[in-house]
């Protein structure tokens, strides 16, 4: 288990536990930073998930003509 982030790696203020941004000067904590691109690889999956299906529809209904 992680421990959680005791002060803010920019302006060295200290956060609240379980924060997503220092309260000080805005800047994301750790944890924020990882969610964030934890979140945008999930997007990126589904997008290419979503082509994927799109390509494989047409070809099959290409493949039908």
């Amino acid at each position: 288990m992680q421990q959680s982030q005791l002060a803010c790696d920019a302006c060295g203020a200290e956060l609240v536990p379980n924060a997503a941004y220092c309260e000080r000067c805005g800047t994301r904590t750790r944890r924020a930073r990882r969610l964030v691109r934890l979140a945008i690889r999930v997007e990126i999956l589904f997008f290419l998930g979503v082509v994927g299906l799109v390509i494989a529809f047409t070809w099959i209904y290409a493949g039908q003509r």
